[in-house]
């Protein structure tokens, strides 16, 4: 690579000047390549199996099906979700510099994020108030443990709010914006 299409530094990758002036891509050394692909790919395997386990243990142990940990199960649900779709997608990205697989899966990467992300979040939320309630409200707190329906309910507000909050806008920024203004993929 001649000096006027790439500049180099210490870090072990490379700006590429030749494709854009105003995007710069990253290319990584192989080596540095290598140790990144391998981590991204133990980080997916791991978040995977971890929420996978988490899912399975909730649905083989009855004894796990407590309005508690209904909030737990939709955290896992969120989590392996992001693990699964989200970071394998946004690998090739992170390596390259460049979004190579197209505008709609663009679109449907960046949906799925922000839901994904923010159902998250909001499961955390649940969860914490949930423990409040558990502290501040223990006997009635007890009694209601069986009846898992208000669980659901949350559960299903949770997504329907993580949804509601970013979807529509990614969905529709074009229309609003216009195409040329809008993703960088």
């Amino acid at each position: 690579m001649s000096e006027e299409q790439t500049d180099s530094n210490s870090t072990g990758y490379y700006f590429d000047n030749a494709s854009t002036r105003d995007q710069s891509s990253v290319v990584f050394s192989k080596p540095i390549f290598v140790i990144l692909m391998v981590m991204m790919v133990t980080l997916v395997v791991v978040i995977v199996l971890g929420n996978a386990l988490v899912i399975l243990a909730f649905k083989v142990d009855k004894s796990l099906r407590r309005q508690c940990n209904y909030y737990f199960l939709n955290l896992a649900i969120s989590d392996f979700l992001v693990g699964a779709f989200c970071i394998p997608i946004y690998i090739p990205y992170i390596l390259t510099g460049r979004w190579t697989l197209g505008r709609g899966l663009c679109k449907l990467w960046l949906v799925m994020d922000y839901l994904l992300c923010s159902a998250s979040v909001f499961s955390i939320v649940l969860i914490s108030y949930d423990r409040f309630l558990s502290v501040t409200r223990a006997v009635s707190y007890r009694a209601r443990q069986s009846m898992t329906h208000q669980a659901v309910i949350k559960m299903i507000a949770v997504w329907v709010l993580a949804f509601v909050l970013y979807g529509p806008a990614i969905i529709f920024w074009e229309l609003a914006v216009g195409r040329s203004r809008v993703l960088s993929c």
